[in-house]
């Protein structure tokens, strides 16, 4: 094993372990990025810009 020492311990693979929490974060943001990307744009587009004035500064303040 590569990460054994010589008394019988291991070395823990720090590396791996941020690269596995790392590329699971990323997928489970893909979701809530196009949420917040993709509404504006389809009740832009289905509703008007009248609507828009209204969603765009409500997502503003449940932000903050």
């Amino acid at each position: 094993m590569k990460n054994k020492k010589e008394d019988g311990t291991f070395v823990p693979d720090y590396a791996a372990c941020i690269k596995v929490s790392t590329d699971a974060s990323l997928k489970k943001m893909i979701g809530p990025g196009a949420l917040v990307i993709l509404t504006p744009l389809i009740f832009g587009f289905l509703l008007g810009p009248v609507v828009i004035c209204g969603i765009l500064p409500g997502a503003l303040v449940s932000g903050v």
